[in-house]
């Protein structure tokens, strides 16, 4: 399953699966993310936990990338 976050416009009570229902932050899209899943964000500001995010995310074998990403 793909996820989105996008810290401008996402929620946290949305259900990520779009990017018009994007999570607003990465760590709630790890949350609901499981081993195999793709998380996808969209560029803008994230926290500074967001290496360490990233990596906990990779340890639970779930892919990270950006939307547009190549």
């Amino acid at each position: 399953m793909t996820w989105y976050v996008d810290p401008k416009t996402g929620l946290d009570s949305n259900d990520g699966r779009k990017p018009e229902t994007a999570f607003k932050a990465l760590s709630h899209a790890i949350k609901a993310a499981a081993k195999g899943d793709t998380v996808l964000l969209v560029p803008g500001a994230y926290d500074r936990d967001l290496p360490a995010l990233v990596g906990a995310a990779r340890v639970a074998r779930i892919t990270v990338g950006v939307v547009g990403g190549h």
